[in-house]
C-alpha cells in the first residue's frame, strides 16, 4: 500500500484533551503533524483529568506545532471558531478527527430528553458541524482526511454481548455518525478527501470507560490503550485519500491488513476487576 508523508500536515482533533485524542494528538506529533488540541477542559481536575494545555506541551515536547483551542463542539459558534483559528493559525487543515463523543445507556421510557439530546449534539451535529466548516480548508489543500469515531452498520457496536436493551437512544447517535461518513465519502471523493469511521475491537481504557464501566457488567472483557487507536489513525492518515475511503474500520483487523501482528503492547488491565 502507497503510503503519504505527513511532516507539515495540520490536524484537526475534537476531544483532544485525554483518553483517543490526546492518544491520537500525540502519534500525529510524532510524525510532524501540527495539531489542533480541540475540546472543553482547560484546566485539569480529578473528575476531568488533563486539558487542552497540557497536550498542547505534550506536542510541542515532541517538536511538533500545537494550537490549543477551547471548544464545546456542541455549539456553532464555537465549532466555527475552532475551524477558522486552525486555517488561519496554521495555514491549512489536512486532517479532521470526530472523536469527541458522549455516552448514556438506559431505556427511552426512562431516558430524559436532555440526555438523547446531548449524545445527539455531541455525536451527530457536532460531526456535522466540523465537517461543514472544514470541508472548504480541505478542499483546498488539495485533499484529505476524514476519521469519525463510530461503528460498522452491520455489525454489533459494543465491545461485550449485552445486547441493544437500553443502548437505543446511543446507538442511534453513534450510527448516525456512520451514515454521515458514507455519505461524506461520496460527497467529497472528487476532492480525494477521505471519509472514514473507525472504532475499537474490544474495550479502550479512557476516563469514560472508567466512569460507566459498571455498564460493561465487570465482566472480564479485553481492555487496551488508546495507542492502539492511535496507531490506526497514523496509518488511515498515511493512506492516499483515494485508496481509502467510505469504510468504517475496526482498528485491529485494520492493523493486521498493514502488517501489525503483536496486539499484546496494547494490552492493559480492565480496570474494573478486582
Amino acid at each position: 500500500m502507497p503510503s503519504q508523508p505527513l511532516r507539515g500536515k495540520v490536524a484537526v482533533i475534537t476531544g483532544a484533551s485525554r483518553g483517543i485524542g490526546r492518544a491520537c494528538a500525540l502519534r500525529l506529533a510524532q510524525e510532524g503533524v501540527a495539531v489542533v488540541v480541540a475540546a472543553k477542559t482547560e484546566e485539569s481536575s480529578a473528575k476531568s483529568p488533563g486539558s487542552i494545555h497540557d497536550v498542547a506541551r505534550e506536542i510541542e515536547a515532541l517538536g511538533a506545532r500545537a494550537l490549543p483551542v477551547r471548544c464545546d463542539v456542541r455549539s456553532e459558534d464555537d465549532v466555527r471558531l475552532l475551524i477558522e483559528q486552525a486555517a488561519v493559525a496554521l495555514g491549512r487543515i489536512d486532517i479532521l478527527i470526530n472523536n469527541a463523543g458522549a455516552i448514556w445507556w438506559q431505556e427511552v421510557e426512562h431516558m430524559p430528553l436532555k440526555r438523547f439530546l446531548l449524545m445527539w449534539d455531541v455525536n451527530v451535529k457536532a460531526t456535522f458541524l466540523t465537517c461543514h466548516y472544514a470541508i472548504p480548508h480541505l478542499r483546498a489543500a488539495g485533499g484529505g482526511h476524514v476519521i469519525n469515531m463510530s461503528p460498522p452498520l452491520d455489525r454489533p457496536a459494543l465491545a461485550t454481548n449485552l445486547g441493544m436493551h437500553g443502548k437505543g437512544p446511543y446507538l442511534v447517535t453513534k450510527y448516525g455518525m456512520t451514515i454521515l461518513t458514507r455519505a461524506l465519502a461520496e460527497e467529497l471523493r472528487p476532492a480525494r478527501v477521505a471519509v472514514n469511521a473507525l472504532w475499537p475491537a474490544t474495550a479502550i481504557d479512557t476516563q469514560a470507560t472508567r466512569v460507566f464501566g459498571e455498564w460493561f457488567g465487570h465482566e472480564a472483557i479485553p481492555y487496551r490503550s488508546p495507542r492502539i487507536q492511535a496507531d490506526a489513525v497514523l496509518e488511515i492518515c498515511r493512506t492516499p485519500p483515494a485508496d481509502l475511503t467510505g469504510q468504517t474500520l475496526i482498528d485491529e483487523e485494520f492493523l493486521r491488513g498493514r502488517g501489525y501482528a503483536d496486539f499484546t503492547v496494547y494490552d492493559v488491565r480492565n480496570p474494573h476487576l478486582g
